[in-house]
């Protein structure tokens, strides 16, 4: 099986520098123009389940991916970027400084593990292309996990792009990082 992961289309904060967390910041024109080159790129992709976090970020990335499909966009929570709490509307700069409020790291690695072993793994027979639209955050987390980089180097990978697409395999119960953080547009849109 192989699940497609993908991180939101462009926000006025991605734009602006803010930290979003999970504040529910909706696409903006580029974000939306993102997505639908994203989904252009993909279209011969046959998915057979789209799953999306609740935040309209997301979810609208998935809606222009999934183009024509006429596939049900599944929610679930444990796609939800990390909460920085009081960090979130802040400068992107202030995002290491820990926030008051939000999440710990451990307990995005815990919905994250969660998500792949008890959502993904079970539909590897069933299944031979899945899509996934979420977060900068929780995608690294993922590639974290199934590459097993340990969690002080978590900000040492590389930065999801908007709309960047991180594709994983999954074989007889065991992910791997097939390619990650693929564009399919120029950046000077």
């Amino acid at each position: 099986m192989k699940v497609y992961l993908v991180r939101h289309g462009e926000t006025e904060w991605n734009r602006r520098g803010k930290i979003q967390g999970q504040a529910d910041i909706p696409l903006n024109e580029k974000g939306e123009a993102l997505a639908f080159l994203t989904g252009q790129k993909m279209k011969d992709i046959p998915f057979k389940r789209i799953y999306t976090s609740p935040l309209s970020r997301a979810r609208r990335t998935a809606e222009l991916i999934s183009g024509q499909r006429g596939l049900p966009l599944v929610e679930d929570s444990r796609l939800l970027e990390i909460s920085y709490g009081n960090r979130e509307g802040q400068l992107l700069a202030l995002i290491h400084r820990p926030p008051k409020g939000g999440e710990t790291y451990d307990d995005l690695r815990k919905r994250c593990r969660e998500f792949l072993e008890q959502e993904l793994k079970p539909l590897e027979e069933q299944m031979d292309h899945v899509l996934v639209c979420g977060h900068g955050a929780l995608i690294r987390e993922m590639v974290c996990i199934i590459d097993g980089i340990a969690p002080d180097a978590f900000w040492k990978g590389p930065v999801q792009k908007n709309c960047a697409v991180t594709v994983l395999s999954l074989e007889q119960g065991v992910f791997q990082v097939m390619e990650e953080g693929t564009v399919y547009y120029n950046d000077d849109i």
